[in-house]
C-alpha cells in the first residue's frame, strides 16, 4: 500500500524543500504538501489565473517577492525555475507564518490571499478569531481540506529533515 500512496503523493525536490523549509522556518511535510496540492511536482504548471510553477506563484507576488528577497532582474519566467520557486514560496509560507497562528489558516491564506483571511478572521460568522470555523470560499475550504490530507500523507510515507 505505501508503494501505490507514494505514486499517488510522490516527493520530488525533496533536497531544495528541506533546504529552504530549514532557511524559512517551515515544516518541509506542509511545504511538500502545498506543492502537491499546487502542482503536482509539475515545475512548469502554469495555472488559468496565470500562477507558475511549483508552488504556482503569481507573477506579480513573485515580483514583490523579489524585492523582498533582493533579487535583481526578476522576470515571470524565473519561477519556472523550481529552486527560485521554492525559495519564493517558502519564503511567501514564513510571511504567513508570522501572521497567522495556524497551519490551516496558514492554507486559506495561501490559496485566498492574507487580505482576505484577515477579513475572515476579524468576522464572527467565519471564525472565533484565531480559527476559521466557517470559509466562504468553496475553492479555499477544498483547498484546505486538500492540502491537509497531503500534509498527513507526507509525514506518513516519507522521512524529511
Amino acid at each position: 500500500m505505501p508503494q501505490i500512496e507514494r505514486q499517488q503523493y510522490k516527493l520530488e525536490y525533496a533536497g531544495l524543500i528541506e533546504q529552504y523549509a530549514g532557511q524559512y522556518g517551515l515544516d518541509p511535510y506542509f511545504v511538500a504538501a502545498i506543492i502537491h496540492t499546487e502542482s503536482g511536482f509539475d515545475p512548469e504548471a502554469v495555472s488559468g489565473a496565470g500562477a507558475i510553477g511549483l508552488m504556482q506563484i503569481m507573477p506579480e507576488t513573485g515580483e514583490w517577492i523579489a524585492g523582498k528577497l533582493g533579487l535583481e532582474n526578476f522576470s515571470s519566467d524565473n519561477l519556472l525555475d523550481p529552486e527560485t520557486n521554492i525559495e519564493m514560496g517558502c519564503w511567501y509560507l514564513q510571511f504567513l507564518q508570522e501572521r497567522f497562528d495556524t497551519l490551516p489558516v496558514m492554507m486559506a491564506a495561501y490559496n485566498a490571499g492574507h487580505n482576505k483571511v484577515k477579513e475572515w478572521l476579524a468576522d464572527p460568522q467565519y471564525s472565533d478569531g484565531t480559527n476559521l470555523t466557517n470559509i466562504p470560499y468553496g475553492e479555499t475550504d477544498n483547498y484546505v481540506k486538500k492540502v491537509t490530507k497531503a500534509y498527513e500523507k507526507y509525514k506518513e510515507l516519507y522521512e524529511l529533515g
